[in-house]
Formats: C-alpha cells, structure tokens, sequence
C-alpha cells in the first residue's frame, strides 16, 4: 500500500490581521504591510519604514547593476 503525505502549512498573525499593498512589482517594487487598522499611528510608522526599506533595496539592486 502507498503511503500519502500530506504538509501542512499554519501561519499565525496574531492580531496584525490586516493588510496594505501600494505599488506594482513593475513599478518600483510593491510594498505589503500587515499591521491592525485600528492602531493608526503604528500603521503609519509601519508606512514609511516600508517605504525606506523599498528604497534603500531599489538603492543596492542600481549598485548591483553598475
């Protein structure tokens, strides 16, 4: 008799179950940030973290390119 596997994924998120995507991957990189919606001013530090984040790694990938 074959044995079937099966794999199981479980992600937990606590209460950051909300989400936000700007951008398209084509143009510049496409930002998501799970945070709660409730929580305004961490949602909006969580923004413009991702944003220098984004450019910072858009930084490194034109030194890469050079």
């Amino acid at each position: 008799m074959e044995e079937t596997k099966m794999i199981v994924e479980h992600r937990e998120t606590g209460k950051l179950q909300d989400s936000l995507e700007i951008g398209t991957p084509a143009k510049g990189g496409a930002i998501k940030i799970y945070t709660d919606f409730n929580d305004v001013k961490a949602t909006q530090e969580k923004i413009l973290k991702a944003f220098e984040a984004r450019k910072f790694a858009q930084m490194q990938e034109q030194s890469v390119q050079q």
